[in-house]
């Protein structure tokens, strides 16, 4: 087994009640809009010019493996905490989650978070 002392591991934050991975997977499936997009699936293209203009907590776009997700709604749920992820805010921040999450599905965890394709 991969260990923290072994693994590139962020150091985990003390999350506020109600904001656990279980609490997020009920939001998620609870029909909450979660993309920004009024509770539209509306998948389109994306440009990378676009979600660098989404780079603050208040509006936050990453690209995962081609893909944006608006992670404002899950900043708050991140074991990690919020700050790790405004790092990637605006940008592709595929290489930095593969440093700390390979294993992690993140097509599953931010599925309803998906905005478009890159």
């Amino acid at each position: 087994p991969v260990s923290a002392s072994t693994h590139n591991a962020f150091p985990q934050v003390p999350l506020e009640k109600g904001y656990t991975q279980v609490d997020w997977l009920r939001l998620s499936k609870s029909g909450t809009d979660l993309n920004g997009l009024g509770g539209k699936a509306l998948r389109r293209d994306i440009t990378l010019e676009e979600v660098k203009k989404h780079h603050t907590a208040d509006d936050a776009w990453m690209v995962l493996r081609g893909k944006v997700y608006n992670i404002g709604p899950y900043m708050r749920f991140h074991p990690g905490g919020a700050a790790i992820l405004l790092k990637a805010a605006g940008k592709d921040g595929t290489s930095l989650f593969m440093k700390y999450h390979p294993w992690v599905n993140a097509d599953a965890l931010l599925e309803k978070c998906l905005v478009g394709m890159l």
